[in-house]
């Protein structure tokens, strides 16, 4: 006797099935992974900063001109959400300012910058700074990248604070 041979493949009915548990695992699963991804899109922008001003301080060494790094008074229109890196012009002390790239840096998108009063860090040819502290945020929480009087550069997480919210 002869069996009747097995059908392969999937109905239509279990593929319309099997969509339908995904969908629903999508569903649940997206709300949880957002913040995480936000949490390292705003860790990510604090470094980048900490990084650019660092290179800032490492070029005015270098080239013998001050670098700043502002997010407010630049020579360029600034969009939420960005910073420039400018070089001041010679003579040294002329305080005429030029971007560096001529395009504002982009931060993560949802991540804003602020810088307390005024919006720049300024590294002399000898490395020092003007010293100021630029705050990143968005809705998951704040890091603070400080620039001291030497120059040196670091990142903190802030805890126990209002958030503000992007502009």
């Amino acid at each position: 006797m002869r069996r009747a041979p097995c059908p392969r493949g999937v109905t239509f009915i279990e593929l319309i099935t099997l969509t339908i548990v995904i969908l629903i695992l999508a569903m649940i699963g997206i709300p949880r992974v957002s913040p995480i991804v936000q949490n390292f899109q705003l860790k990510g922008a604090a470094w980048q900063l900490a990084g650019d001003l660092r290179l800032a301080r490492q070029r005015a060494v270098t080239t013998q001109r001050r670098l700043r790094v502002c997010v407010t008074g630049c020579k360029i229109s600034l969009p939420v959400g960005t910073y420039s890196v400018e070089v001041e012009q010679p003579p040294v002390g002329s305080l005429a300012w030029s971007s560096d790239t001529g395009v504002p840096v982009r931060l993560p998108p949802g991540v804003c910058v602020s810088a307390n009063n005024p919006g720049t860090a300024t590294f002399a040819a000898n490395g020092m700074a003007s010293g100021n502290t630029f705050t990143l945020y968005n809705l998951i929480g704040e890091y603070q990248v400080t620039v001291a009087s030497t120059g040196q550069v670091t990142v903190a997480v802030v805890t126990g604070v209002s958030i503000p919210s992007c502009p």
